[in-house]
């Protein structure tokens, strides 16, 4: 192995620990989220018949790059899940990160992992660079999809997004502006953030821990929030997909600390499904960053009682876009 592919492979450990980091309105303090990610190559080997390569499409605020993973062996009409990258993260540190590629090989899916407007999402009222900017990320997660359905043969269908925190808000905005392009999100470690009034249900799991202090579960500023956003709580971040798919105000519960899980019973059928963690912290659950970014970026880190990654894909996967 040479020595410039061992300096790249240590700088993608060093950017797995920006996936949760909370974005601002003004540049963060100089912490390790901050630090520029390493180049992405053009074409990574993948399964025969597959690949994960790098693509890039022209938009109003410039070029937009996202990484796509396609396993071997799919067959047009296969879904797609969008990972949304944290603030001052990358698609690609989030690819390595979160283990969407193993699952897709395994299921047979593709994975698209989309790069912020300067590494932030614009989510409507929120955050850093993407929102001073006024970048239209909608409409670039739009194009980016409809590309995937014409050039891959993607299930327009089904399609879905998930994210971590800034992209867990850009998520929403994207159910809340475009439900007709999905048919499910995974919100993690996220709240609302945009004006949202879906003109058609879309299923939403949501994975929240109750120790969040960059956004809080319970809603406000955050003890570690970056923006000092005043964010939405769950429960009202939820509200609005609830209303639009008529679901009973009474979820029905599944408690077995520390996770707590509610699922709202709804009339199309989409449903709301909560997964609350007791003790976890703004953090991607099951995420494998390395032993010392750990120690570098929390005070403490104990394993999470579920891979979000699997419990998001094993909740989503039947549901498609409700027209």
């Amino acid at each position: 192995m040479s020595a410039a592919v061992i300096r790249w492979a240590a700088s993608v450990v060093v950017l797995v620990v920006t996936m949760g980091a909370c974005s601002a309105a003004v540049p963060p303090p100089p912490v390790p989220e901050a630090v520029p990610p390493p180049p992405v190559p053009e074409a990574v080997p993948a399964a025969p018949g597959g690949y994960t390569r790098t693509m890039s499409l022209h938009t109003e605020a410039g070029e937009r790059t996202a990484v796509v993973h396609r396993p071997g062996g799919l067959r047009a009409g296969m879904p797609l899940v969008v990972v949304l990258h944290g603030a001052f993260g990358s698609g690609e540190h989030t690819r390595t990160a979160t283990g969407w590629d193993a699952l897709a090989d395994r299921e047979g899916f593709m994975v698209a992992y989309p790069n912020g407007h300067g590494r932030t999402w614009n989510a409507g009222k929120c955050c850093g660079p993407a929102f001073n900017r006024k970048v239209d990320d909608v409409e670039y997660l739009h194009r980016l999809t409809e590309h995937l359905a014409q050039a891959e043969g993607v299930d327009r269908e089904r399609v879905y997004a998930v994210g971590m925190s800034n992209g867990a808000m850009m998520a929403y905005a994207w159910a809340c502006r475009r439900p007709e392009d999905l048919a499910g999100i995974g919100p993690v470690a996220g709240a609302m953030v945009s004006d949202c009034q879906p003109k058609s249900p879309v299923n939403v799991v949501a994975v929240h821990g109750t120790a969040d202090r960059n956004v809080p579960i319970s809603g406000g500023v955050g003890p570690r929030s970056v923006t000092r956003y005043n964010y939405p709580s769950l429960a009202t971040s939820l509200t609005p997909f609830v209303n639009a798919d008529r679901c009973t105000p009474a979820p029905k519960r599944n408690d077995r600390a520390p996770l707590h899980v509610s699922t709202f019973n709804c009339v199309s059928g989409a449903g709301v499904t909560v997964a609350v963690v007791d003790g976890l912290g703004h953090e991607w659950p099951g995420a494998r960053p390395s032993d010392p970014v750990r120690k570098l970026i929390r005070d403490k880190m104990s394993p999470a009682p579920l891979d979000a990654t699997t419990f998001l894909w094993s909740h989503l996967r039947g549901a498609s876009a409700i027209s």
